[in-house]
């Protein structure tokens, strides 16, 4: 496990989050991790409130974002359900502070560009947190691919896996398994895809999916999508995606006129003929899956953090997400 760094307190950042559910702990510890922050926390629930102040030993705490001066905070990491990002993002722009919203951006347009436009009026720095952007494999992978390692990329095929009750077995109680609150596999899973992909090939030109719920009982949700895209290159891409099988898979290969290019979980490989034989480079090292997964948080929070120090940063811009949930919603309203 990664340690905590501790840094003079002088130095760090006043960062609030927002929420305190599972995705807002993964943030928490992130930020810890990086020694650069002193956390605060937004929750509506009292018993979680208080259970997650006193397990990080977090003081400040507040039921409602409008309880907080933001004009003493550095930053805010949104972390609620993704049917209040749009309100909570645009009460963050408003008072011009700086903010982190958790993926998707939101489940419908309602607000968004109203949104958008104010935090650029006001020039407020801000990023939406699709954390396979801080992995150590798709950076290395989108450098390769841009340094023309394996040529101009025209295909793309993706297959992202996993038995989701496993990883989260209350999700019939959580947003998942609601369709307003931004749950299902094409908005909770596969627009990390959609992130990936248009990072590396570009924008999106034409979608169309088929998606059903074929085993996961209790939720209102999809829990398969098969979506095929056409982006504005001409490049085309095809993401199959599940949440109830029992291996967990992560193959993402990148077809290029010269070589192939492929993510096998945290391995890159790379084939250059019919050999059969790829160059592997694994990034995970000697850590287990969910302590390398855990590492993206707090390379993400450094990601951030950097960039409210003036700094270059990769981490995908809210008009990428916007870009990212159209996408989305047109693969949803693609089949009926």
């Amino acid at each position: 496990m990664e340690r905590m760094k501790m840094h003079d307190p002088t130095t760090q950042r006043a960062v609030l989050i927002v929420g305190a559910g599972g995705i807002a702990q993964r943030h928490i510890r992130g930020f810890l991790k990086t020694g650069r922050a002193a956390l605060g926390i937004v929750e509506p629930d009292e018993g979680r409130r208080a259970a997650t102040a006193q397990q990080y030993g977090i003081r400040k705490v507040y039921k409602r974002i409008e309880d907080v001066e933001l004009a003493a905070w550095r930053a805010a990491v949104i972390c609620a359900p993704a049917n209040f990002h749009v309100p909570l993002a645009t009460a963050c722009a408003m008072g011009g502070l700086p903010f982190l919203l958790e993926k998707p951006l939101a489940v419908t347009m309602d607000g968004v560009d109203a949104m958008l436009e104010l935090a650029a009026a006001r020039k407020v720095a801000a990023r939406v947190a699709y954390v396979r952007r801080a992995s150590q494999e798709l950076i290395e992978a989108a450098a390769r691919i841009r340094a023309g390692t394996i040529g101009a990329v025209r295909l793309g095929y993706v297959n992202i896996s996993q038995e989701f009750p496993r990883s989260r077995p209350d999700f019939q109680r959580t947003y998942y398994a609601r369709p307003e609150m931004g749950g299902g596999a094409i908005l909770d899973a596969a627009s990390h895809v959609i992130d990936l992909l248009q990072w590396i090939m570009g924008d999106v030109r034409e979608v169309a999916a088929m998606y059903d719920r074929l085993a996961l009982p209790g939720v209102a949700v999809e829990d398969t999508c098969l979506i095929s895209l056409r982006f504005k290159s001409g490049a085309m891409a095809q993401i199959n995606l599940n949440q109830f099988q029992k291996p967990n898979t992560s193959w993402i290969e990148f077809v290029g006129l010269q070589g192939n290019l492929a993510l096998d979980g945290s391995l890159l490989k790379i084939g250059m003929d019919d050999s059969g034989a790829w160059k592997t480079t694994d990034f995970r090292g000697e850590q287990t899956p969910g302590d390398y997964h855990e590492a993206r948080f707090r390379r993400q929070a450094d990601m951030f953090l950097d960039l409210l120090d003036g700094k270059s940063c990769h981490l995908t811009t809210l008009d990428e997400a916007r870009a990212n949930l159209r996408v989305a919603l047109a693969a949803k309203e693609s089949y009926t």
